[in-house]
């Protein structure tokens, strides 16, 4: 169930992606390119993102949210309510503990494990996009609940 329940998300996630991405069964290696710099920066973003919504701060939030994610919410309070209706887990964290940054069908995965407000285990896959810049962004989050803990 909880191995369907990834794959079924990551699969939403990779039909708004500009090409078709290929689903892959086997386990993901962490990215053997990324700088420590990166993977420093990609935390950072996260807990900066995290930090925010227990502020209720929408534009602090909004500022890690890729340009996509920007262009589909339009203004930090749509993207707030959003994630306060959808994202218990992340909105509220009790605890989050972040695993090892992967590499999925070329794209920057961060899992976090999360303990949301009502004492559910599940993992937040971050997909991040980096920008021209250099600087990275969160593409997308998409949560799973970990095994035995199905509601």
């Amino acid at each position: 169930m909880f191995f369907k329940s990834i794959l079924a998300l990551f699969a939403v996630v990779f039909l708004l992606q500009p090409a078709a991405a290929e689903i892959r069964a086997e386990t993901p290696t962490p990215p053997a390119n990324l700088a420590t710099e990166d993977a420093a920066s990609i935390r950072g973003m996260i807990i900066g993102q995290i930090d925010a919504f227990r502020k209720d701060d929408a534009e602090k939030a909004f500022s890690f949210a890729a340009p996509k994610i920007k262009k589909i919410f339009r203004t930090p309070e749509v993207f707030l309510h959003m994630v306060r209706k959808s994202y218990q887990s992340v909105y509220r964290p009790r605890t989050y503990k972040f695993r090892t940054l992967q590499s999925i069908d070329g794209k920057v995965v961060q899992p976090v494990t999360l303990v949301g407000p009502s004492g559910i285990t599940e993992t937040a896959f971050y997909i991040m996009e980096i920008q021209p810049d250099g600087s990275w962004r969160i593409g997308a989050c998409i949560m799973a609940q970990e095994p035995g803990h199905e509601t």
